[in-house]
Formats: C-alpha cells, structure tokens, sequence
C-alpha cells in the first residue's frame, strides 16, 4: 500500500467517519499517518462521546479494508495486529 496509500485510507476512513461524528471535522491525518486534532477534542467532549468516535472511525478504517482486501485478509490483519482481543 505505501505511505500514499496508507494517508490516502486514513484521510477517506476519517472523511466518512465525519459525517457520523460532526466533532470529528477538525481532525486532520498528518503526512506521516498520523492524526492532527484528535487528543485535544477528548478533553472538549468527554471520555465516552470520544470513545464512540473512535469507535466509528476504526469501523470506517475496517471498513475500507475490507472492500479493498476482502473480508479474510482484513481478520488475519486484525488478528494479527490483536491476537487475544478481550472478552
């Protein structure tokens, strides 16, 4: 995928993830993936709405990956990057 292709998934997961969580609309991803904005809005919307952002912008990330990759690579990727996810 590369570093374009990573920033590329990243900046379309974070566009769709904003247009269910409107507080995400000043995060930015940074040119090394990263992203811009997100620690200082945790402190301006509480814990538990943070959290179901990022709830939703990591099912985007899935999301994308799966109609990119497919469904089976994508659970040996997750599985691999969380072998024992908590229960």
């Amino acid at each position: 995928m590369g570093n374009s292709g990573y920033w590329a998934h990243l900046s379309r997961a974070l566009a769709l993830a904003k247009a269910e969580v409107p507080w995400l609309r000043t995060v930015r991803v940074k040119a090394d993936g990263a992203f811009e904005g997100l620690e200082e809005l945790q402190a301006q919307v509480g814990a538990d709405v943070f959290f179901e952002g990022g709830v939703v912008l990591v099912a985007q990330v899935l999301g994308l990956l799966v109609a990119f990759v497919g469904e089976d690579l994508t659970l040996r990727m997750v599985r691999d990057a969380w072998p024992k996810p908590p229960r």
